[in-house]
């Protein structure tokens, strides 16, 4: 359990770093060191994916602009999306290999693996029917929550699998499969066998939670708990 005050959770990385905002500033705790990183210009942070601790990507929604920073966060790039003469109204953007995003073009209702050094986009989604509230991705998948299904995709940009959303809020992957909150509950959803279970866990206010390596971390407002998630697959 770790002591913590912020304005909203990021994630734990694989090397015990943990990542917060504040005040619209990116932290990163770790050790006895503490990065930030800001610039008030591009207005609010809206997302930040930690799956390449070493090439992070910041999204702000309201200058339609991604960052790259560093593991010193120090900046490497950034792309705006204004300014491409392929322009696209981004509103969704996570990591998905160290040269490439997954993206949500609003004005398209589709997802686009982007390249983000050739500043190309390497394969387009069919077009789904609403907007994406929440994208996540790893190596291997993407998946996004919309207000009536959570969809999942290949890295091919292939639909591959969709679910009724049943009041879902937020969601996390670990492995290949899903942790889901519903009101301030937590569930385990093995993809594979298509089913469900309530993680046991203390009473806790669920802010933000984050997964890495088996480990879940929810965040309360002023802790940091983590609980082994290796039990609720058997």
């Amino acid at each position: 359990m770790f002591s913590l005050e912020a304005d909203h959770f990021w994630g734990v990385d694989s090397f015990g770093a943990i990542y917060y905002s504040e005040n619209n500033i990116f932290h990163k705790k770790w050790n006895d060191q503490e990065l930030q990183y800001g610039d008030f210009i591009l207005g609010k942070l809206s997302s930040v994916s930690i799956l390449n601790p070493l090439k992070i990507v910041l999204f702000y929604e309201d200058s339609n602009t991604i960052i790259l920073i560093d593991k010193y966060f120090n900046e490497i790039d950034r792309i705006n999306f204004n300014t491409l003469t392929d322009f696209k109204n981004v509103t969704k953007v996570s990591a998905a290999n160290d040269n490439s995003v997954w993206i949500f073009d609003s004005n398209t209702q589709r997802f686009e693996l982007f390249d983000t050094d050739l500043r190309k986009t390497l394969l387009i989604t069919q077009p789904i029917n609403d907007l994406a509230n929440i994208l996540r991705s790893n190596f291997n998948y993407c998946w996004a929550l919309t207000e009536k299904e959570l969809l999942q995709f290949n890295i091919y940009g292939s639909l591959i699998d969709r679910f009724p959303n049943e009041e879902y809020l937020d969601f996390q992957m670990t492995n290949n499969d899903l942790v889901i909150k519903k009101d301030n509950q937590l569930y385990y959803y093995n993809i594979q066998g298509k089913k469900s279970e309530k993680i046991n866990l203390p009473e806790i206010h669920i802010k933000q939670f984050y997964v890495t390596n088996e480990i879940l971390y929810i965040y309360d407002q002023s802790k940091i708990y983590s609980f082994d998630l290796t039990s609720p697959k058997k």
